[in-house]
Order: C-alpha cells, then structure tokens, then sequence
C-alpha cells in the first residue's frame, strides 16, 4: 500500500511538471505576436523600389529582400513569429538599403553630368575670351 501511494504521488508530480512545462512553452510562444504589420512595411518598401532602377541599380540588395520576405510569410505559416519578425524587419531593411543604394548612384551619375557640363562651359568661356 505505501509503495503504491509513493508511486501515485510521483505520476502526480510528473504529469504536473509535464502540465506546467506545457503551459509555460505555450505561454512563450504565444508571447509573440504574429508580425502583420513587419511583413506588412517589408512588403510595401519593396513594391515601392519594385517601379524604380533598383531592379538594375540594386539588384542584389531587392532580392535579398524579396528572399527574407518569403521566408518571413513561411515562417508565419509555421507559426514561428520570432524569426517571421526578425526575417520581416531584415527584408524591410535590405529594401531600405535597396532604395538608399539606387538614389545614392543617381546621384553620382547627376553629378558626374553636371561636372562634365561644367567643364564644357569652363572651355567654352576659355575659347570665347582667346578671341578677344
């Protein structure tokens, strides 16, 4: 009888460690949310660089961020909000970088036209003050 009593008393104490462990694991998963608005910003930031030269400026860039985004929606789909909205906010980040890179070399390329049209006029004022 006493034996029993103390194998009741650990099959209570397992099932209730195993009860609470459970609890607590659902808990933490349940901590983070689903990252709607992340994937949602990603999304958005790369449709808007999509219409643009970052396709030819940035190519590497855009589909690093187009990658991350799909592997974001996957890991909604799989319930892994954690690494959904670290993959989301990498893929928001590589479309922002993207976007900066693409206007960084537009402006290189308007001020590479503006010194040439600047040392255009420099020889033309040298030639029209060699007449004189």
């Amino acid at each position: 009888p006493r034996e029993i009593v103390m194998e009741l008393s650990r099959f209570r104490y397992t099932f209730l460690l195993l009860l609470v462990g459970s609890v607590l694991i659902g808990t933490g998963c349940a901590s983070v949310p689903e990252p709607v608005a992340e994937i949602a910003s990603a999304r958005t930031a790369i449709r808007a660089i999509e219409g643009g030269d970052a396709r030819t400026l940035a190519p590497v860039e855009l589909d690093r961020a187009r990658t991350k985004l799909q592997r974001a929606e996957a890991a909604v789909g799989n319930r892994e909000f954690a690494d959904a909205t670290r993959l989301a906010e990498e893929s928001l980040a590589d479309a922002e970088l993207a976007a900066a890179k693409t206007n960084m070399i537009k402006a290189e390329r308007t001020a590479a036209e503006l010194e040439q049209s600047i040392d255009v006029l420099r020889d033309e004022i040298e030639r029209a003050q060699s007449f004189r």
